[in-house]
């Protein structure tokens, strides 16, 4: 949310490896004795409990990757750097934000292209193309980001809201929006991408360019950017319609107000931007999906290929300030002007495709307070879907799609790229399960920025951290949350019970799986504690025991069986401890080996402890050995 538009205004040294470590090296990694952990939490697992909560009704961790196996590409599209991050931790799919930002079509809207310099260039359009290229390369299927800047052709016809219905302007854009689809699912489609997802702009219940000579002091100095590609993101806005050169969040209008002409230009959290453009850019998009597919439909090899709308993106700011006022949700809003069928109501203006109802989250929003915010966003959005779907027999299924997350919002804390972050995706990525979210978007693959005139953004919610050494090669670090997401890439199986017992006062909590094709056990226990990642908790703190007990193992009795144990700790597998402990620890992933006997299909270990973060344990069986 807060890194990839800095332009907007916002509320708000070596090359290291995978480290595989002999038997042997136990008590230098992380295992912890009874006399140095607080009291013991008890973790029983049974290969033969299953426990699935998701979506899919039985393949809750199937669920979960599909949570984070996605980001926004990075700025440095043509590099190799990133292919090994997206093949250790599974990726799936990839963002693509901006990458339209040039796409055009000629006078009679029937050639698409690009226009840059006032040149219009007919065929592809880039970097629309380069970015498509890169993604479909490396087997991700593109998730894109349109109209977040208004295409060249159509500035001679003024802001969105001030095109007349009769006019050229909306035939037009109807035909841009049909050519871009078509291009992005054409090109997805021929390079092996099953799926597109496409989204309308991004973020636009806050998002908008910064005016030029824009103070908070003296607002009558700035000047609004003009129309046209890096120009005003709200482009379908009329700045005529509203009294500029104002800035508070006080007078930001609400919707007890919708028509109040007093009111400044909406950076806040304006409604008008719902119907006054915002749902009917999301109905022409919706509008040229059908028109594609239905194009697409006589190719055979385009068979079981989808394209989905996904929408409205938006933050969620409107569930802080609306419900004091007894006002819905934007979002609420959103889904009651796409669904709602009576005619006879405001409500009635849209018909409009949506699959997927998208929206972002950080972690830092819920704060210390567990996950209030995002279960009440959540419930919201289901209530409001169910309750539509009473009164529109023709509505479909609409699942619902993190669009973008992470950790924190807040670049200046250490959250993203420390075992913190780690600790609170993996207590998430529970959550999320079990609220059912169908898909979701990580913020970005990198946190390099392309020009290497501008520094990396470390604090960034980035799977890697880019360390340029001038003319020398790059260097890219995983941060504790790719990490996390390795781990996950390495469990496989059925979720199965994991009863947790004792540990007075315990932040621990475990997920589970059972492969009975590879008989092979996974168990990802984490320690999470919200006052320690978002809140001032600096006491010391003392890892907690854990006494782990695996039982019917289809193994005989004393055979001995093979642990992998991966771990995410204040130490361990951490670029922070990188950056600040003087032998800079390697921030790969690390991993340990044990050995254990089985006793009646039974698998006991005890006398480790961890502290805020994640360990993994995958028990193979006797006759592996990695």
């Amino acid at each position: 949310m807060p890194c990839l538009h800095r332009q907007r205004l916002r509320v708000c040294k070596h090359r290291l490896s995978l480290a595989s470590v002999s038997f042997l090296a136990l008590a230098s990694l992380g295992f912890a004795s009874a006399t140095t952990s607080r009291a013991g939490t008890s973790i029983t697992i049974s290969t033969q409990r299953p426990y699935n909560i998701g979506l899919s009704g039985n393949d809750d961790l199937g669920d979960l990757k599909k949570i984070y196996q996605s980001a926004n590409s990075p700025s440095e599209q043509a590099l190799d750097q990133f292919n090994q991050i997206i093949t250790d931790t599974g990726m799936k799919r990839t963002r693509l934000l901006l990458s339209d930002v040039y796409c055009d079509v000629d006078q009679t809207g029937d050639v698409f292209g690009y226009t840059q310099d006032g040149v219009f260039h007919p065929g592809d359009c880039q970097p629309l193309a380069w970015h498509l290229e890169w993604a479909l390369g490396r087997g991700l299927s593109p998730h894109v980001a349109v109209a977040a800047f208004m295409p060249p052709r159509l500035v001679q016809y003024g802001p969105g809201e001030s095109w007349n219905r009769n006019g050229p302007a909306p035939a037009l854009f109807q035909k841009y929006a049909n050519a871009l689809v078509r291009y992005i699912a054409k090109k997805s489609f021929d390079g092996g991408a099953s799926s597109v997802i496409f989204e309308v702009s991004n973020e636009a219940d806050i998002a908008d360019s910064a005016p030029e000579n824009w103070s908070d002091t003296n607002p009558s100095a700035y000047r609004l950017k003009p129309l046209g590609s890096w120009g005003r993101w709200l482009w379908w806005m009329d700045p005529a319609k509203y009294v500029l050169n104002q800035w508070t969040p006080l007078q930001t209008h609400v919707m007890s107000k919708a028509e109040d002409p007093t009111l400044s230009y909406p950076y806040g959290l304006d409604a008008r931007r719902l119907p006054r453009q915002l749902l009917p850019v999301q109905k022409v998009f919706s509008q040229a999906i059908v028109n594609i597919r239905n194009e697409l439909a006589a190719n055979q090899s385009y068979n079981g290929k989808t394209l989905e709308m996904a929408g409205p993106a938006l933050v969620g700011l409107s569930f802080n300030y609306y419900p004091a006022e007894n006002l819905p949700t934007l979002e609420e809003v959103f889904l009651d002007q796409t669904f709602n069928p009576l005619a006879d109501t405001y409500l009635a203006k849209f018909n409009a495709r949506l699959d997927r109802f998208s929206f972002h989250y950080y972690g830092s929003t819920d704060g210390t307070g567990g996950f209030a915010f995002f279960d009440n966003l959540v419930d919201k959005a289901k209530a409001k879907l169910d309750a539509l779907k009473k009164n529109n027999a023709n509505m479909p299924d609409v699942k619902l799609f993190l669009s973008e997350w992470g950790p924190t919002a807040y670049e200046a804390t250490d959250v993203n790229y420390s075992h913190k972050g780690a600790a609170w995706t993996a207590a998430f990525l529970s959550e999320a399960v079990k609220k059912k979210i169908s898909m979701g978007s990580y913020l970005i693959i990198g946190d390099g920025q392309g020009d290497p005139n501008i520094t990396p953004f470390l604090g960034q919610a980035s799977l890697l951290h880019k360390v340029p050494h001038g003319d020398n090669p790059t260097d890219y670090y995983p941060k504790p949350v790719a990490n996390l997401f390795k781990m996950y890439n390495k469990m496989s199986g059925q979720r199965v019970q994991a009863a947790l017992t004792g540990g007075s006062g315990s932040h621990l909590n475990a997920f589970a799986t059972w492969d009975g094709a590879n008989s092979t056990a996974n168990i990802m226990v984490y320690n999470y504690d919200p006052t320690r990642v978002f809140g001032n908790n600096i006491s010391t703190e003392t890892p907690e025991g854990i006494s782990l007990e695996v039982d019917n193992l289809p193994f005989s009795d004393g055979s001995t069986v093979t642990i992998e144990r991966y771990l995410i700790d204040a130490n361990t597998s951490n670029l922070a401890k990188f950056y600040s402990d003087p032998t800079h620890p390697d921030p790969n992933l690390q991993r340990i080996l044990l050995q254990r006997t089985i006793n009646s299909g039974k698998l006991v270990l005890t006398g480790d402890a961890l502290g805020l973060g994640v360990v993994l344990y995958r028990i193979l069986p006797p006759t592996v050995v990695p």
